[in-house]
């Protein structure tokens, strides 16, 4: 098989040549991914020189003209070879994969595009949304538990997180400290969506999501939660080829804030992930000592493509409250912060202005969680792993006006 790409404007068209078969499909399939990944989201395909499509074959183009119709985004064949076009007709999927190869419109805005910055970092468009709101905070638990001397029944509380909720922390679903015993671990909470990766043998990450009168419960030993509406979106993109680090997103979206502290949502898509999870329950305390500190957490850098819904707060100038909860964004920077990470298999996020609720929910909804990471700075000078990197992606941006800490026995 042979693969060719050129530049229509907004569209990128793929001239393929070659049977379009079960042994080509996942060649296919990697050549359109990368389109993707490079940030087509309006793809055309020319099948002309194609000379037999089987049925692994149509599969992978229902799948992307799936997956680019769920992002505002199309997918559509302009010309097929004769053989191919009966075999489309065939499976009455003509009308679908043949559909009309104009560039959809994009859906009107709510608010208009405030400014766009270019930075040594990338693209940043900046959305009004609220112009004046803020985001209260409460601080609950003491996170140093964590290595001294671990949790208690009398140090966990309920806490019920919805659709308004930020928060990330250490807790688990359940109804009590009992029932969420021996599961304890990095949990996040962002537009209706409770996300946990329990520290039972099971590994397995879990999550609720917020509808009509339910909302999602979890059982913490400390928090920081968030409640109110963002005041900003901020759109970014890397330059071609680039990468953006979580820190210098992180860091422009307090500085567009005007804020010296920030809660913060961001739905990206990642070309490395750098984190943690904690892989015992930490009841009873959790060594970070060496060799003990292999037992207690997994590290998880990876370069493998992903989406991820990331949710935290960073601050120039951390209340006295908030210290114990947060750790430099990088050694040495004046910033701090703490940011968890829900980790999904890769898919494109939708241009333009979107809906923080609308978009974390069909996250969830149509895509496989993976894990949920407490996200670092690897700074090790031989072979640390650096930071989280996003290529491009949305940032729902909200000034702290309040922190309220709830300390408990």
């Amino acid at each position: 098989m042979e693969i060719s790409k050129r530049q229509l404007g907004d569209i990128v068209e793929l001239q393929v040549k070659g049977r379009l078969d079960n042994y080509w499909a996942d060649f296919f399939a990697g050549r359109v991914s990368a389109a993707i990944q490079e940030g087509a989201h309006h793809l055309r395909l020319d099948l002309s020189e194609v000379n037999f499509l089987s049925s692994a074959g149509i599969g992978i183009l229902v799948r992307f003209h799936q997956q680019l119709q769920a992002i505002q985004g199309s997918f559509a064949i302009t010309q097929a070879s004769p053989r191919v076009r009966s075999t489309i007709q065939l499976v009455a999927l003509d009308k679908i994969l043949f559909a009309d190869a104009t560039v959809v419109a994009p859906a009107a805005r709510a608010a208009p595009l405030h400014e766009t910055l270019a930075t040594d970092l990338g693209a940043f468009d900046v959305y009004e949304l609220a112009p004046n709101a803020k985001m209260d905070c409460t601080l609950v638990g003491r996170p140093e538990l964590l290595a001294n001397g671990g949790f208690r029944a009398e140090q966990c509380v309920s806490r019920m997180l919805g659709r308004s909720a930020l928060a990330i922390g250490l807790g688990a679903f359940g109804s009590s400290y009992e029932d969420g015993r021996g599961r304890f671990g990095e949990f996040l909470a962002a537009g209706g969506c409770s996300a946990h990766l329990p520290t039972d043998s099971s590994n397995t990450p879990d999550y609720l999501i917020s509808a009509k009168d339910f909302v999602p419960e979890l059982q913490v030993l400390y928090a920081a939660e968030c409640q109110g509406s963002p005041s900003r979106l901020v759109r970014f993109e890397a330059p071609r080829e680039a990468r953006i680090s979580v820190s210098g997103v992180a860091q422009t979206c307090l500085q567009l804030s005007g804020s010296s502290s920030i809660a913060l949502v961001v739905v990206a898509e990642a070309a490395t992930l750098v984190g943690v999870g904690l892989r015992e329950s930490p009841e009873l305390g959790a060594s970070f000592e060496f060799p003990r500190i292999r037992s207690t957490v997994s590290f998880t850098p990876s370069a493998e493509p992903s989406t991820v819904v990331i949710a935290g707060l960073c601050s120039y100038d951390p209340p006295e409250e908030l210290q114990p909860f947060v750790r430099p964004l990088i050694p040495g920077g004046p910033v701090v912060s703490h940011f968890h990470a829900a980790v999904f298999s890769y898919h494109p996020v939708q241009r333009g202005q979107i809906d923080l609720g609308d978009t974390v929910r069909n996250m969830f909804r149509s895509q496989t969680l993976k894990t949920v990471i407490h996200l670092m700075h690897d700074s090790r000078p031989l072979n640390g792993a650096g930071e989280t990197e996003l290529i491009r992606g949305a940032c729902w941006v909200g000034p702290i006006a309040k922190f309220t800490r709830e300390a408990h026995a």
